[in-house]
C-alpha cells in the first residue's frame, strides 16, 4: 500500500544537523511554522539497499506549475491527496525534471562540495540565514508524539516529516511503500531573489518504469502507456 499521511510541510528553517555516515543516517532539518510549532525533517542521505549512495538533482532556478499549487508559506503540515492536478509530486508523471540529469553522491566525506550533505547544506543554510525564505518539505508525516522530545533537536513534542525522496519503484521490503503522486522533495522559495530552488532525491535501487496505479516497478518488457504531461519538463535551470 502507499505511504500513509503524505503531504507537505510549509515552514521556515531554523537549524540543521549532519549525521554523517553514522546512525540512520539522515540530514536533519529543524523547522518552525507561523504558529510556532516545531518540526524535524529527516532527509535520507544513504540507502539501506545497495547501491547505498543516493541519486540527486539540485535545481537553482526551479520553474514548474506545481509552485502555484502550494499551501501558504509557514502554514505547517498540509495533507495532500495523491492525484494529479494537486501539489502532490510524482517524479515519473509530473514532468518535474529530467531523471537523466540526476547524479550520484556519497553521504558525507571530508572536504567541501563533494557529498550529498554539502549539497543540502548549501540550500538549507541559505534558507536559515534568510528569514523570508519559505521551505516546503514533501514526504510522510511522523508524530506528533505528545510529551516526547524530538530525538535530534529536543523540542516538544516530537513531530515532523520523513521519506523526503522518491516513493515508487521500490524493491524488497520497501515495495509496500510504493504509490503514485506521493514523492518527497525539498523546495525553497527565496522571495528576495524571485526564484525557487529544489532538491530531488532517489535511491539507485528504485525503478523509473512504474505502474500508473500502484507505483510498483514494471518489467522492462512491459511497454508503458503514454502519459499526459502536467507541465514543461524541468531541467532548464542551473543545476548542481
Amino acid at each position: 500500500m502507499p505511504i500513509s499521511d503524505y503531504g507537505v510541510l510549509a515552514a521556515t528553517a531554523v537549524d540543521r544537523r549532519r549525521e554523517g555516515a553514522t546512525d540512520t543516517p539522515h540530514y536533519q532539518i529543524h523547522l518552525r511554522d507561523a504558529g510556532g510549532t516545531d518540526y524535524r525533517a529527516a532527509v535520507n542521505v544513504l540507502s539501506q539497499q545497495a547501491p547505498a549512495d543516493l541519486r540527486y538533482l539540485a535545481v537553482e532556478d526551479f520553474r514548474h506549475p506545481v509552485t502555484g499549487l502550494l499551501p501558504p508559506a509557514g502554514s505547517g503540515w498540509n495533507p495532500l491527496p495523491s492525484r494529479p492536478g494537486t501539489a502532490s509530486l510524482d517524479f515519473v508523471r509530473g514532468c518535474l525534471f529530467d531523471p537523466a540529469a540526476m547524479r550520484v553522491l556519497p553521504p558525507d566525506l571530508p572536504g567541501p562540495d563533494n557529498d550529498l550533505a554539502d549539497v543540502l547544506d548549501q540550500h538549507v543554510q541559505r534558507a536559515i540565514a534568510d528569514p523570508a525564505a519559505a521551505v516546503y518539505v514533501f514526504g510522510q508525516r511522523f508524530g506528533p508524539e505528545p510529551g516526547v522530545p524530538d530525538k535530534v533537536f529536543g523540542f516538544l513534542s516530537g513531530n515532523g516529516v520523513h521519506d523526503v525522496h522518491m516513493n515508487q519503484g521500490n524493491s524488497g521490503r520497501f515495495r509496500t511503500d510504493d504509490g503514485v503522486y506521493q514523492d518527497g522533495a525539498l523546495l525553497i522559495h527565496l522571495p528576495a531573489e524571485s526564484r525557487w530552488a529544489a532538491v530531488f532525491l532517489a535511491f539507485q535501487s528504485q525503478s523509473w518504469h512504474t505502474d500508473d496505479r500502484t507505483g510498483h516497478a514494471l518489467p522492462a518488457s512491459v511497454p508503458h502507456p503514454t502519459r499526459p504531461r502536467t507541465g514543461p519538463r524541468q531541467a532548464t535551470g542551473p543545476q548542481q
